[in-house]
C-alpha cells in the first residue's frame, strides 16, 4: 500500500455554500504533501455539502466523501473519519478552515516531539479575528479546565493532529457525540501520558457557521460531564485506567465489489454482553454511505482490500483472546463495506 503521509478529517454539515472557497485553498497545501488523503463526512446535511465536496475533490487523487444519513454531531462525524484515515498523522479541521490551513506543516511538525499536536488561538504568536464568540470560547475553556484539571489554553480550535496510532486509540475509546469530544479526547491523552503541545495558529472567524455560543455551550458541558462519569465509571470496572495498551487487531474495514459508485458502511456487530445503563452503553454509529474517489483504498467496484485497523484496548496483564468483541477495552469485531 502507497505511503500516506497525513490525513485531513473534514466534518461539514450544511456547508454546501462554503465548500467552493475552503476546499481549493486545502488541497493547493496538500498539493506540496505528496500523498495526503482528505476525508470528507457530511453529517447529515439538507443541503448539497456531499455532491459539492465529490465534485471540488474529483482531481484530487487520495479523496473520500462520507454521508451520513442523519445529523450525529460534530464528535462522531470526526470519529467516523479517523476510523477510515490511513495516514501516518491524523488532522481534523474545520470545513470553514477558520484556522489558516497554511499552518499546516507547523502544526505537522510538532508531531515530532508530542503525540498530539493542538492549534491554540490562546498562546503566544496566534492571531486571532473574531466578532464575539472568543469571550463564550474562553468561559468554556475555563470551565472545562476545572472540571479535567487539562492543563490547555484552547480545547476548542478545530485543527488538531495526531500521530496514527494514537489518534486511532484515543477516538476508539472516546463516545462524545458533539461539539464537547475535543474536551473527552484530550482528557483520554492526558490520563494515557501523551504528550500534547500546542501551536500559535492565525484564526479568522467565519460567518454563517453552525456553532452558536448560547445553545451549544450548555449542551457541550453536559456531553464533557457526560464522558467524565462515563470513563470514571469504566475505570472502575476494569480497573486499569492508565494501563492500556495497543494489541493486534482484525481489520476494521473490508471493502467488497459493489455495483453502484455507493456504498454502505454497516456497524461493527457488537459481542452478547450484559445489559449497560445509558452511562456505560457504548455509543452506536449511524449507518453511511461512501462516495469514494481517486486512487485510494476505497474505490466502489473495486477488488476487496483491507483498510488500517484502529488498535484494540487491553488492560494491561490482561489476555486479548478471553475478551468478547466490544468497544470496552477490548478486540473490536470486523466492520465491513458491502
Amino acid at each position: 500500500m502507497d505511503h500516506v503521509p497525513v490525513s485531513i478529517v473534514i466534518p461539514a454539515f450544511n456547508e454546501a455554500h462554503r465548500l467552493p472557497e475552503s476546499l481549493p485553498r486545502l488541497t493547493s497545501v496538500l498539493g506540496r504533501l505528496a500523498g495526503a488523503e482528505v476525508i470528507i463526512v457530511d453529517d447529515g446535511s439538507t443541503d448539497r455539502t456531499a455532491e459539492v465536496a465529490q465534485q471540488l475533490l474529483s482531481g484530487f487523487p487520495r479523496s473520500h466523501v462520507v454521508k451520513l444519513p442523519w445529523n450525529s454531531g460534530k464528535g462522531a462525524a470526526v470519529r467516523t473519519g479517523v476510523a477510515m484515515a490511513r495516514g501516518a498523522s491524523i488532522v481534523f479541521m474545520d470545513a470553514d478552515m477558520a484556522s489558516d490551513v497554511n499552518d499546516l506543516p507547523l502544526l505537522l511538525a510538532a508531531l515530532q516531539d508530542a503525540e498530539v499536536a493542538l492549534g491554540s488561538r490562546r498562546i503566544g504568536g496566534s492571531t486571532v479575528r473574531s466578532n464575539g464568540r472568543r469571550m463564550g470560547s474562553w468561559a468554556f475553556n475555563q470551565i472545562t479546565r476545572t472540571f479535567t484539571a487539562l492543563d490547555v489554553a484552547d480545547t476548542q480550535c478545530g485543527f488538531k493532529a495526531f500521530r496514527h496510532a494514537e489518534a486511532k486509540l484515543l477516538f476508539s475509546l472516546s463516545r462524545s457525540t458533539g461539539f464537547g469530544f475535543d474536551v473527552e479526547v484530550l482528557s483520554l491523552a492526558r490520563s494515557m501520558g501523551y504528550r500534547i503541545t500546542e501551536v500559535p495558529v492565525r484564526w479568522s472567524e467565519m460567518a454563517g457557521g453552525t456553532f452558536r455560543v448560547s445553545r451549544h455551550t450548555p449542551a457541550m458541558l453536559v456531553d464533557v460531564l457526560r464522558a467524565r462519569r462515563y470513563h470514571r465509571r469504566r475505570a472502575a470496572v476494569t480497573s486499569a485506567p492508565l494501563g492500556l495498551r495497543p494489541v493486534e487487531a482484525q481489520p476494521s474495514v473490508v471493502l467488497q465489489p459493489v455495483p453502484t459508485p455507493l456504498a454502505v458502511v454497516r456497524r461493527p456487530s457488537v459481542s452478547t454482553a450484559p445489559a449497560a445503563t445509558d452511562d456505560t452503553q457504548p455509543s452506536q454509529a449511524p449507518v453511511a454511505r461512501v462516495i469514494s474517489m481517486g486512487t485510494g483504498a476505497l474505490v466502489a467496484g473495486g477488488a476487496p482490500a483491507e483498510m488500517p485497523t484502529s488498535p484494540a484496548i487491553l488492560p494491561a496483564g490482561r489476555d486479548a483472546s478471553r475478551l468478547p468483541a466490544n468497544r470496552e477495552g477490548r478486540q473490536p469485531a470486523p466492520r465491513e463495506v458491502v
